[in-house]
């Protein structure tokens, strides 16, 4: 249980008391309607997400550092694996009751000790990323408790951003466009994949990102037509294509954008391959508006793909992603997904060409971000292109 501490402050990047007040307002209306009597979540992102603590496993993989319990017309309990926690949480949070967690093999047991306490022994309880051994322990320790999926609930709770968010996402978007400036600027023939991602990673925690979500992608030349996830050592060459794709947090939120550049004077080739994903990217925008599905959106950046014959380079999984509080967050825009967009969801696209197998001609990427409205859509992001590539 929480001890008393003599001073409070605010937490890290703390988004402010009224959101803070709105998503523990919303939560209880998800719990209610979703007819659960607890939820018990372990993705950091989630944990951070309702308590607005910021977890020390706030980053691109996957840690079980913390768990937090939702018990409806309670706060949230929250056990953490760090002794340093312990005094952070008393400090930068108003979490009442936090635990130190003991071994992951044993965190069942600490599990039951909470829901011991808070009188929740039968009922359904929502889960996310519950190991299978803690819930074989937990259903043998409680077997008049159904553990169900959380994570259609999950979508729902978080899927339509308060305009308080949004703003916050745009000023993510905002840094990142700063990160794709510096790296355009740094771009040249010999220098290395990772250096231009310094550059920009750099100029971005200078803006005051809190991290980056994901590894920085500067892909030149072959590593542009397999669309390599990373920054590497190759250094980039006079008439190649670079690939970038950025990452920034602000304040709990992400900015997540893409784009190509050439080193030199483009082929018509080069030029052709960004014009089909421009086009691709454009049609998925302009496809976007309340009433439609994931899956409308996706058709139509494939169908600009197709109609220039280049179906073969799309690429292989989704146009695109909602974007909040955390990176790759559902519903994906991809095929089949029928999930229908509503006003207030923020969603990332980014249709790509990559020409596998010519590696000597790369490929072209670029990533937007909108707003779905009550009547259509708003961009959020205002990044130039290369003008050489799509003239």
């Amino acid at each position: 249980m929480a001890e008393s501490w003599l001073w409070k402050e605010a937490p890290s990047y703390y988004c402010g008391d009224e959101l803070h007040r709105f998503k523990a307002a919303r939560l209880e209306e998800f719990l209610a309607k979703a007819e659960l009597d607890a939820l018990v979540l372990m993705k950091s992102e989630a944990v951070r997400y309702v308590t607005d603590f910021y977890v020390k496993g706030y980053r691109p993989f996957m840690d079980l550092e913390y768990l937090v319990v939702v018990i409806p017309g309670k706060k949230p309990v929250v056990g953490h694996s760090s002794g340093s926690d312990t005094y952070r949480i008393q400090v930068r949070s108003d979490i009442e009751d936090h635990r130190k967690l003991p071994g992951v093999d044993l965190w069942h047991e600490a599990l039951a000790g909470i829901l011991n306490d808070y009188g929740v022994t039968r009922g359904r309880i929502g889960t996310d990323l519950m190991p299978f051994p803690i819930f074989l322990k937990l259903k043998e320790r409680f077997p008049a408790i159904e553990f169900v999926d959380a994570s259609h609930m999950w979508i729902e709770l978080t899927v339509v951003k308060h305009p308080i968010e949004v703003e916050l996402i745009k000023e993510a978007l905002a840094i990142v466009e700063i990160g794709m400036c510096t790296a355009m600027e740094a771009i040249r023939p010999g220098i290395r994949e990772y250096e231009v991602a310094a550059a920009a990673e750099y100029a971005m925690r200078k803006q005051g990102s809190e991290m980056s979500p994901a590894i920085s992608n500067v892909a030149s030349g072959v590593n542009g037509c397999i669309f390599e996830r990373i920054a590497t050592e190759k250094r980039i060459r006079e008439g190649e294509l670079v690939i970038l794709d950025l990452t920034a947090v602000h304040r709990g939120y992400t900015g997540d954008l893409g784009r190509t550049v050439c080193v030199g004077k483009p082929t018509a080739l080069q030029r052709e391959i960004c014009q089909v994903q421009h086009a691709s990217l454009q049609a998925a925008i302009e496809a976007v508006k309340p009433g439609v599905t994931c899956a409308d959106v996706d058709a139509a950046a494939r169908e600009a793909i197709a109609s220039r014959s280049y179906s073969r380079y799309e690429h292989k999984f989704a146009t695109g992603h909602q974007l909040g509080y955390g990176l790759h967050g559902e519903p994906a825009i991809n095929k089949g997904v029928d999930f229908v967009l509503r006003p207030g969801m923020v969603i990332a696209l980014e249709p790509r060409v990559t020409m596998f197998d010519r590696p000597e001609v790369g490929g072209a990427h670029a990533e937007d971000v909108v707003l779905v409205t009550e009547t259509g859509h708003e961009l959020l992001s205002h990044l130039k292109f290369d003008e050489a590539l799509l003239g």
